[in-house]
């Protein structure tokens, strides 16, 4: 069974500050969904440091730092790591406790009912925002076969994506989305 080392100092969304023993129990649910993992039986030891602690605003911790959920969800799903990490930078800068004036939750900004239709019923919890991030990431560029479409239903929706005729919306805050991912995903591919 993996070993799983946690390094959490003070953790703080932009609604207030979680208290380390908050963050870790947060972290908790994460081991348990690791326990499942397709490779539970590696014998080394999985490190998520928090050690870099989020200010009061939330700014951004290392997106790096959840490489190791990452590739499980990237090889679960077929998904691209590089694609993955690249959303969660945009997204939430690392920000497991990130929450949009909208209402989209965690790592990849998903709202409630979404995750919901993903399997994740707490998107807080790192382990289940990122495994539904990319199964919606998966059925997105399924069913458009192009990155940068699939990019911007993820953002604006699949339902903005199709009234556009099934090209990118001509929001501006979509196009800058997509590109602003597409960079990151070259960064992280490095």
């Amino acid at each position: 069974m993996r070993r799983v080392v946690v390094s959490a100092m003070l953790a703080c969304a932009a609604g207030g500050c979680v208290s380390a023993t908050r963050a870790a129990a947060r972290v908790e649910t994460v081991i348990g969904g690791l326990k499942n993992a397709e490779d539970a039986g590696d014998s080394e030891p999985l490190v998520i440091d928090f050690a870099t602690p989020f200010d009061a605003k939330g700014a951004r911790s290392s997106v790096l730092a959840w490489t190791p959920l990452v590739e499980e969800a990237a090889r679960r799903f077929g998904v691209d790591r590089a694609l993955l990490l690249a959303v969660i930078d945009v997204e939430s800068g690392g920000n497991p406790f990130a929450m949009s004036p909208k209402g989209a939750r965690g790592l990849m900004q998903l709202m409630p009912a979404t995750g919901l239709l993903q399997g994740a019923d707490d998107l807080f919890d790192p382990y289940q925002n990122v495994r539904a991030g990319a199964r919606l990431l998966d059925t997105l560029l399924a069913k458009y076969g192009e990155v940068s479409l699939a990019l911007a239903a993820y953002n604006a929706g699949d339902g903005a994506v199709r009234k556009n005729g099934g090209a990118i919306p001509l929001y501006g805050e979509t196009q800058n989305y997509v590109r602003r991912v597409m960079e990151r995903v070259a960064r992280y591919r490095r």
